[in-house]
């Protein structure tokens, strides 16, 4: 067998873990270890020394552990070593490829209906401890590539993807088919699980890629969502009309209401216009005139006279200001030279109507006889009609003066006429 020199890995870069062929090594060989890898020295099973990246001189004054390695065998005057020299490959090894063989069941959470998933993507690895993946995923064998890689973990992968995937697809709030599309989500989340699972051999899962996940298009469960989802549309649709409907007829019942309450205050201001302009005379002239009109439907309707009265009297509630003015009609209907019949007497407190003749009330008992004049000067009485005082010859009624220039009435003991300001004389 061959003695090497130089010792270098020359395996293939898909190869995690390769064995130098030659076993027999001669003392101030040269050890060459490249960035991305880890130079492992087995002898009899049991790792004795790990290099670096680096190029070392192998002796026994630099390495102490080559002297028990040290063999009788003499190469050329110098002596040699037997040891296993295993090369570790620690460079990121992408797109292992991954997929589910079988689709995983799961339930919509929206729609309650079974639905089929199925995923695949690709992971990339690297040798994070090599001594720990030497021992658990290399040992007797002389060397692992990719593919032992795929094979080694494909069973735990997929275990963990498909547990992982059912709970995070039955966890979501929304249907499956917009939880599949979130995609890099899912796969951060399966990052450090899946990373568990390599741990243990040494590995370290660099990145995890979900390339695809979906629902089967002949899977019925499609054409049962799709279905549902037309449904809904139009379900929504109507819930949006019948709104629509609704904000229309309240729009127009408010729109209504506010022009009747306008029409109701334009009346309302009409009638107040309407019963000043009447009233302009300060003698109540609203209240006469609708007395008035009272009086005119009692005369065309003489035998329910009474009965139109008291309809439309106690009905409207016209109050005492028509009360009085019919009660000045009836007055004058009643006086002698009327159109009534007997003569009746107006009781000055209740304004009941009392037989002539009567003395008191009947109504309120109030007295009926007509008061005397009381002169105010000497307090004697003066009988109906007189014009002075019989005890003291003063005036019964004061002396009503009227302006020289205009005529108007004036008020006692005034100097001038309030209305043109002419001197009273």
């Amino acid at each position: 067998m061959p003695v090497m020199n130089v010792i270098k890995n020359e395996a293939y870069g898909n190869m995690l873990c390769a064995k130098i062929p030659c076993e027999d090594f001669n003392i101030g060989s040269q050890l060459i270890v490249a960035e991305y890898e880890e130079a492992l020295f087995v002898k009899d099973g049991v790792i004795e020394e790990i290099f670096g990246p680096g190029k070392y001189t192998l002796n026994t004054e630099n390495y102490p552990f080559l002297t028990k390695l040290v063999s009788k065998l003499l190469t050329g005057g110098v002596s040699a070593y037997s040891c296993k020299v295993y090369y570790i490959n620690k460079s990121h090894h992408l797109e292992l490829k991954w997929g589910t063989p079988m689709p995983i069941r799961c339930i919509d959470p929206v729609w309650g209906i079974e639905t089929h998933v199925q995923g695949r993507g690709a992971y990339s690895v690297v040798v994070k401890d090599g001594k720990k993946f030497f021992v658990k995923m290399v040992g007797a064998n002389e060397a692992a590539a990719e593919s032992d890689i795929i094979k080694q973990f494909k069973t735990a992968f997929l275990q963990n993807i498909t547990d992982q995937l059912f709970e995070y697809l039955n966890g979501a709030e929304t249907e499956v088919i917009v939880t599949c599309n979130r995609k890099n989500a899912l796969a951060q989340t399966l990052t450090p699980i899946l990373n568990h699972v390599l741990d243990e051999y040494g590995l370290e899962l660099v990145n995890f890629y979900i390339e695809n996940l979906e629902i089967p298009e002949k899977d019925d469960s499609m054409r049962r969502i799709r279905e549902m989802r037309i449904q809904r549309q139009e379900r929504q649709f109507e819930r949006e009309q019948t709104m629509a409907d609704q904000r229309l007829e309240f729009g127009m019942r408010q729109e209504s209401a506010v022009a009747d309450r306008f029409v109701s205050g334009q009346k309302a201001q009409s009638d107040y216009e309407r019963m000043k302009i009447r009233d302009q005379d300060g003698n109540n002239g609203w209240a006469r005139q609708e007395a008035a009109e009272i009086m005119k439907t009692m005369a065309e309707n003489p035998d329910g006279s009474s009965n139109i009265m008291a309809e439309i009297g106690m009905g409207l509630g016209m109050g005492r200001a028509i009360g009085n003015a019919a009660e000045d009609m009836f007055a004058n209907l009643n006086a002698p030279g009327g159109t009534g019949g007997q003569k009746t007497i107006i009781c000055p407190a209740c304004n009941a109507a009392n037989s002539e003749g009567t003395k008191f009330c009947g109504n309120c008992g109030e007295s009926l006889a007509p008061k005397a004049n009381i002169c105010a000067n000497c307090g004697a009485e003066v009988a109906p009609g007189m014009k002075f005082c019989g005890q003291c010859g003063t005036p019964v009624a004061p002396v009503v003066k009227h302006c020289t220039n205009c005529g108007t009435e004036l008020a006692p003991d005034v100097k001038f006429c309030g209305n043109c300001g002419t001197k009273v004389n």
